[in-house]
């Protein structure tokens, strides 16, 4: 049984934009506050980004793989 591509889809829409929004938090804030971010705040970020570009390319691969995932049971 093959997952919905719908869904699939939806998932890596939603890594791609909560990427974007995790990434630009800290230059959208400073700018409108007009003040510089805390280094810690700004370390968090880079590593939640880190993460979801990770967690996108695994949902990437999944999508766009051009082998179908053998069937367990059956014979190879």
């Amino acid at each position: 049984m093959s997952p919905d591509p719908r869904l699939s889809y939806r998932a890596f829409l939603s890594v791609v934009a909560a990427t974007l929004i995790v990434a630009l938090a800290p230059i959208v804030v400073s700018g409108i506050l007009g003040k510089s971010l805390p280094e810690a705040l700004i370390a968090t970020s880079d590593k939640v980004t880190t993460g979801l570009v990770t967690l996108l390319g695994t949902i990437g691969g999944l999508m766009f793989r051009q082998v179908p995932p053998s069937d367990p049971g059956r014979p190879q």
